[in-house]
């Protein structure tokens, strides 16, 4: 059982709310008859209680309202804290805007749990909420709530699908299958072979695309042309073998690799000669100073110096010059031998070209060198066709049998799931007795069914589904009705109170038409009357029911069921704001 009790926040940003068993409105009201805008009750900030609701049940943060509001209306040390009790066991929640991944969880005013993530949190809330049940484990909290919370921008159209029609979140039967006290063993392995299935056939015809040429050849002549291929390959290669054990093939063989070999390493040679050639080429000539300039500055500064230094300086202009010519000459005599080595290596180069060119001939006289590469280019596109052909024809087959004993797998598992439905068949019958009861109730007739549906289509990802009719179905007030009398059904059915926490909150799913707005708060006075052994929370602009209010004709008293109220004066964030 799952219990509200208060919600608050710290600092106070909105009137704590407090909440109590059976019925809860939070209501929008008019804050004046004199004004316009007064008198308006939309916008006050219903939807936005119950979105802070949310984010102190964990949804995700970006999933919620409250992550578009300002922070001059929500500071970030906002921590939004609610009381609640989970199967006898009282907890606080506490969840801060600046760590909205980090709530604390208080257990009996005592023990304090601080969580790393909300998947952990939301982990020890589902042990808590399934503890003790059956088949405990098959859900998970988030399931669970998001079911009993349905998104208002779900629209109410599917009821397998409580969640904002813009999430692309698929349709999930487990927490419905749950609730109503199924073992989901059988569905979930139905689901996983199918998952399996669908995957393994998107292969196959893949590779089905592949073997035909996009449908351009049979597949039934696919073995023959296997065969065909496999033929022609090794006529090619036998006849490459023939080749190149001709005589004139084999008595050149040799010499010919031998001869590729020096060449090989004889160009090397030679560009590493020529590399070392054009490096010493590269380098300048000395710079050669004019003897007269010397002079010229030896003159201005000769005064005051000695005989001495005169000689010195005539000895070092001799000894330069020896050096620079004997540098010339080791560069010079380095150059030569390597002009005369790249020389000797061009001549060999030549020698072995000419001698490979000979050997060539011999060959071509019969022709077998033009033969032998054509064959063996023919022989490496072919077998090559061959064996991708081979290969995806071998995966092919393994695939079509695997995809074979996946669907004769799916038709016992999927007969398995029906002697589950079978054995709890009460289940099915109890459900559309509610359901055609509450219906007659609400809509005046009993024009209502409920009904399991197993799928026999081989080609659907969901192989069970729930089938829930009222009378002209299909409009968006007929659909909210529909979704209205199922939840009710599925919290208050005698056969799901084991599995139910009995707790449900609709926003804003009675947009309906007049009549059929006080019949469902007809309806919920009745259940309060009979047994208030359940928490339903509803958002609703007291507005439409004023006249009605007025005329007595509404039997649920909605001053006791109102646990908050809001006007365009006394908004739930006390301010107007824009949405980021």
């Amino acid at each position: 059982m799952l219990r509200l009790h208060r919600l608050f926040s710290e600092p106070e940003v909105f009137t704590p709310i407090e909440f109590h068993s059976g019925v809860n409105l939070i209501l929008g009201e008019r804050a004046s008859e004199t004004n316009n805008q007064g008198r308006k009750v939309n916008g006050v900030g219903k939807s936005v209680c119950v979105d802070f609701l949310h984010f102190a049940l964990c949804r995700k943060y970006s999933d919620t309202r409250v992550s578009l509001i300002p922070e001059s209306v929500v500071p970030l040390n906002l921590v939004v804290v609610l009381d609640l009790t989970i199967n006898g066991r009282r907890l606080q929640i506490r969840r801060s805007i600046a760590n909205h991944d980090q709530p604390t969880v208080i257990m009996d005013g005592e023990s304090q749990v601080d969580f790393d993530s909300l998947e952990h949190a939301t982990d020890y809330l589902g042990e808590l909420l399934f503890r003790g049940q059956t088949n405990a484990g098959q859900v998970s909290f988030r399931q669970i709530s998001s079911l009993l919370m349905r998104d208002e921008r779900s629209g109410f159209k599917n009821l397998l699908n409580p969640h904002d029609t813009k999430s692309n979140i698929p349709d999930d039967i487990a927490p419905h299958l749950y609730l109503l006290g199924f073992d989901l063993t059988p569905y979930r392995r139905l689901e996983s072979l199918i998952s399996t299935l669908t995957r393994e056939q998107t292969i196959l015809k893949e590779l089905r695309r592949l073997l035909t040429n996009s449908n351009q050849t049979k597949l039934s002549d696919i073995p023959s042309k296997l065969n065909e291929e496999r033929q022609a390959t090794r006529k090619i290669e036998d006849a490459i073998t023939l080749l190149r054990a001709d005589p004139a093939f084999e008595d050149v063989e040799g010499d010919m690799n031998q001869i590729e070999a020096d060449l090989t390493r004889l160009r090397g040679e030679r560009k590493a000669i020529s590399y070392q050639i054009d490096q010493i080429r590269a380098i300048p000539l000395q710079e050669q100073i004019d003897i007269s300039d010397m002079q010229i500055v030896y003159d201005r500064i000769k005064s005051g110096l000695g005989v001495l230094v005169v000689r010195s300086l005539l000895q070092a202009q001799a000894f330069k010059a020896e050096v620079e010519s004997f540098q010339q000459a080791l560069r010079q005599d380095h150059l030569v031998d390597l002009e005369t080595r790249h020389h000797i290596v061009s001549e060999n180069i030549r020698q072995l070209s000419d001698r490979h060119a000979e050997l060539t001939r011999q060959i071509d006289r019969h022709d077998l060198l033009g033969e032998l590469r054509t064959g063996f280019e023919v022989a490496v596109r072919r077998t090559d066709e061959y064996h991708r052909l081979e290969s995806n024809y071998r995966q092919f087959q393994e695939k079509t049998r695997e995809v074979e004993q996946l669907t004769a797998d799916r038709l016992n598992l999927r007969l398995e799931l029906n002697r589950a439905l079978d054995v709890r068949s009460e289940i099915e019958q109890v459900m559309n007795e509610t359901i055609v009861s509450f219906h007659e109730k609400i809509m005046g007739t009993s024009a209502a069914s409920f009904r399991f549906v197993l799928s026999n289509s081989n080609s659907s990802k969901r192989p069970l589904s729930i089938d829930v009719r009222i009378q002209d179905d299909g409009s968006k007030s007929i659909n909210q009705t529909r979704a209205f009398i199922y939840d009710m059904a599925l919290m208050l059915n005698r056969l799901t109170t084991n599995h139910h926490p009995r707790f449900l909150l609709h926003d804003n799913i009675l947009e309906v038409d007049q009549d059929t707005l006080i019949r469902c708060l007809n309806f919920l006075h009745e259940q309060i009357s009979v047994d208030d052994e359940f928490q339903y929370i509803l958002t609703l602009n007291r507005d439409k029911i004023e006249h009605e209010e007025q005329h007595h004709e509404i039997l649920l008293d909605l001053d006791l069921a109102k646990c908050a109220s809001f006007t365009k004066t006394e908004q739930f964030l006390r301010q107007r704001y824009q949405e980021r």
